[in-house]
């Protein structure tokens, strides 16, 4: 995700949104594929404003809204469909509209925003998980399917816990903000409840701060020389040193 995405996120005020998608007829005959996952009613139509491409390349998902997140290269979709008021599996389809594979973990009736990786290989989502928090989960494009990657997330938490030992496994939050230019990389940061430490820390008492960093999407590799530690007091801000430069 993008600046905007991330400073709501480190306030502890983001949603990502979640949205979801109904196959529409006219005549018998199923409508162009854009035209297929657009709002039925006005109502709909309303509650779906705020869902669909964003300023910063992300696509906002809404649980009970229709959408389709085309990847760069045109070749694949992450696809959302409602029936009434049911969320469907979210599906990741061809161009044609052809069901690839079902995500199921994608599938819960909870807000997400997704960003296509620029060589269309990966998708990276921000899941709204409750209380206005949101985690990192990586799809890697392989052949015609789409296979969750967590060696990335489980990095980041785990190097967030042991710069901060009071903060339990779950209550680190891993979020995308960006992908580099080639691909390869993400900048993310890592979030956690004001009350991590003191009532269900490890610890009792201890701090913690978020935590940017670069991380490889493949290996899981953070590369050291990027973690910073984002004050408190400060609005989000990509560094602009040469470890950065990438993004």
């Amino acid at each position: 995700m993008g600046l905007k995405f991330v400073s709501l996120l480190l306030a502890l005020t983001v949603t990502s949104d979640a949205y979801a998608g109904g196959l529409r007829m006219q005549a018998g005959w199923p409508l162009p594929i854009a035209q297929q996952y657009l709002p039925e009613t006005l109502s709909q139509q309303e509650a779906c404003k705020d869902v669909g491409k964003q300023p910063d390349g992300s696509y906002q998902f809404l649980s009970d809204c229709p959408g389709r997140s085309l990847s760069p290269d045109g070749r694949f979709a992450l696809v959302q469909k409602i029936q009434g008021d049911n969320q469907l599996p979210v599906e990741f389809q061809d161009a044609q509209g052809r069901t690839l594979v079902k995500l199921p973990s994608l599938t819960d009736d909870m807000p997400y925003a997704a960003t296509w990786s620029p060589n269309s290989r990966w998708i990276m989502v921000n899941h709204h998980v409750g209380s206005f928090m949101d985690e990192l989960q990586l799809f890697e494009v392989i052949g015609h399917s789409a296979v969750e990657r967590s060696r990335l997330v489980k990095s980041a938490a785990r190097l967030a816990t042991r710069r901060y030992p009071c903060l339990p496994r779950d209550m680190v939050l891993p979020n995308g903000v960006r992908w580099s230019r080639d691909s390869r990389r993400i900048i993310l940061v890592t979030v956690s409840a004001p009350y991590s430490c003191t009532i269900f820390g490890r610890r009792k008492g201890g701090t913690w701060h978020s935590l940017l960093m670069i991380g490889d999407v493949a290996t899981g590799r953070i590369e050291p020389g990027s973690v910073r530690v984002q004050p408190d007091n400060k609005p989000f801000e990509t560094p602009k040193d040469d470890v950065y430069s990438a993004f």
